[in-house]
């Protein structure tokens, strides 16, 4: 009635890939954070805040 689904070994990488994708978006946002200056910070910190 239903035919087995044939698993394809080649989509073996694809979560490998969406994590790789995900770590290097959050290592850039970190190394961003670390590297933004005082006063910018400060700037971002209040901008909310703002009217």
């Amino acid at each position: 009635m239903y035919k087995r689904i044939i698993y394809d070994s080649a989509l073996d990488w694809v979560p490998y890939v969406a994590f790789g994708v995900t770590f290097t978006v959050f290592l850039i946002f970190i190394v961003r954070a670390i590297g933004l200056r005082k006063d910018s910070a400060d700037k971002l910190s209040r901008l909310p805040l703002d009217d």
